[in-house]
């Protein structure tokens, strides 16, 4: 039996090469700020964003913001080599700590999604 993922890529092209051990894992995570944060969040994240990159198969790490009817979001995307190496990071005192640090700072729930790739262009 063909398993879903197979049929997905099967339908819509996907070129995944079953023998490739290199998966990468994207997680996005949106946190939208409450006024007058950015500076803080900024100020938080500038501290241990080479910490965060030097963590055990980190493959990149970016932050970005959007700006809508006068509401800040910030985003970040990092990349890990797999979802054990994320897993190790989100487990660890750097990320509790920085998680407490910045979640006062929200204005909401924040957002998040772990992914991985399907297909990539260069």
């Amino acid at each position: 039996m063909t398993d879903k993922f197979t049929i997905f890529c099967n339908m819509f092209g996907c070129r995944v090469n079953p023998s490739d051990t290199a998966v990468m894992v994207k997680r996005i995570v949106i946190m939208d700020l409450l006024p007058d944060k950015e500076g803080l969040f900024l100020d938080i994240f500038d501290q241990v964003k080479k910490q965060i990159r030097a963590r055990e198969g980190c493959r990149g790490l970016e932050l970005l913001k959007s700006e809508e009817d006068g509401h800040l979001s910030i985003w970040t995307i990092s990349l890990w080599k797999n979802e054990s190496d994320l897993e190790d990071y989100r487990s660890s005192p750097l990320f509790k700590e920085t998680w407490s640090a910045v979640k006062p700072l929200f204005s909401g729930k924040a957002r998040a999604w772990t992914l991985t790739s399907i297909e990539m262009l260069p």
